[in-house]
């Protein structure tokens, strides 16, 4: 998920040393694998060892153990030290919340760090899995002017989301105001309730009364070769306000789990790049279930002028 030379360095917020590339570093090299990342399965116990010699405060070993079974493959094979001890932390905040005597149940836990010399900010949603979740956490971003520029989307065995965000303002650089981060947090925990509040869902909704028809005619590729695990669908569209919310509610509403998405925009054209597989965690190599697909992704972008 996260692209090799934009790890966030928070070790020294974690009580954690920044040895762990040298660990794994060194463990390449001794099976001869210099230039290759390791297996998923021994960067996964590389990191499971790091947290035994260095404990964290106030996390229990059932929480440990059921994040290291139960996360994805895929997350084991990007996650960064700092960012593990982060993701555990939130993951606790999380559980802590829904021990609140006013707790619902469904309200997110989000935290962000700022990485201003990387032009973006960093932020972690937790909550439970539901359909049309990552729609959802788009729309709010949306409402409060903040561009996503890429999501990794983590789904726990025991249903519990981890999905991570690089975010930053129209211009390219990290959310200064953090108040608009909070109004964010505050949106989408009423878009998430059972009764959906109505100013939230009129703050990720209202961009499809403002949407105009566009002069570019949309680009959709689709691709099951280059990832073994997922197919990938490339899009190509102006950008508009509420763009990339559309488009992940339509993949949702298709019965469609994103695993990754790439966001882009370049000169008010999006580049937007989605891993998704079927509810079954399949590949979609139906050519029918592939058209069927395209035209609800369509309709999500928009008319176009002739």
């Amino acid at each position: 998920m996260l692209k090799d030379g934009l790890e966030l360095s928070i070790h020294a917020m974690t009580r954690q040393p920044p040895v762990l590339q040298d660990v794994l570093t060194q463990n390449c090299a001794e099976q001869g694998l210099p230039d290759r990342i390791l297996p998923w399965e021994q960067r996964r116990k590389v990191l499971r060892d790091r947290l035994k010699m260095h404990p964290l405060t106030g996390l229990t070993l059932e929480e440990i153990q059921a994040h290291f079974q139960g996360m994805p493959a895929r997350y084991w094979e990007r996650v960064s030290e700092g960012e593990l001890v982060w993701g555990l932390e939130t993951i606790h905040d999380f559980f802590r919340s829904l021990t609140a005597p006013d707790s619902i149940g469904s309200v997110p836990v989000v935290r962000w760090r700022a990485v201003p010399e990387q032009g973006f900010t960093k932020v972690m949603v937790c909550t439970w899995d539901r359909h049309g979740l990552l729609a959802k956490v788009a729309s709010a971003f949306s409402a409060v002017r903040i561009n996503i520029i890429q999501a990794d989307v983590y789904t726990r065995a025991d249903s519990l989301v981890l999905d991570v965000f690089r975010v930053r303002e129209l211009e390219p650089s990290h959310v200064r105001d953090a108040t608009r981060l909070s109004e964010m947090v505050f949106i989408l925990d009423g878009a998430l309730r059972q009764s959906p509040s109505f100013a939230s869902y009129w703050a990720c909704t209202r961009h499809k009364f403002l949407a105009l028809p566009s002069a570019t005619p949309p680009y959709l590729c689709f691709d099951n070769e280059s990832s073994s695990q997922c197919t990938i669908v490339r899009v190509e569209a102006p950008d508009r306000l509420g763009l990339l919310a559309d488009v992940l509610q339509a993949l949702a509403d298709s019965g469609l789990n994103i695993a990754q998405a790439f966001i882009d925009t370049d000169e008010d054209l999006a580049h937007d790049v989605f891993h998704f597989t079927d509810v079954a965690g399949l590949k979609i190599l139906d050519p029918a279930h592939l058209r069927f697909i395209r035209r609800r992704l369509l309709e999500a972008i928009g008319p176009c002028h002739d």
